[in-house]
C-alpha cells in the first residue's frame, strides 16, 4: 500500500448524479443515505513534485439524514471513502 492511501479509512459505495455532477447518496453501515445537500467541495493534488506521494483527492461536505458527512473519492486508487461523519 501507498503512504498516500495509507491514512484513508474503509470504503464505501458513492452513487453519482452525473447531470448534476455531485454525489448523490452513498451505503454506510450497511444503509444507503440519500444526500439533501452538497454544502462544501474542495481538492487536495499534492505530490506533482515527488512521485513517490501522490495525491489526487477530491472531498465532498454534504448533509445527508440530518448529518454532515465528509466524502473523499481517491482519483488513483478510484475509491470512494468516508472521512469524517458524526
Amino acid at each position: 500500500m501507498s503512504r498516500a492511501s495509507h491514512d484513508l479509512p474503509a470504503p464505501i459505495t458513492v452513487i453519482w448524479q452525473r447531470s448534476a455532477t455531485r454525489p448523490s447518496a452513498f451505503v454506510w453501515q450497511h444503509r444507503r443515505l440519500r444526500i439533501d445537500r452538497v454544502l462544501q467541495r474542495w481538492a487536495i493534488d499534492t505530490g506533482w513534485w515527488n512521485e513517490r506521494l501522490p495525491v489526487d483527492r477530491r472531498y465532498f461536505r454534504v448533509e445527508a439524514d440530518g448529518r454532515l458527512f465528509d466524502l473523499c473519492f481517491d482519483r488513483l486508487l478510484r475509491q470512494w471513502y468516508l472521512v469524517r461523519q458524526p
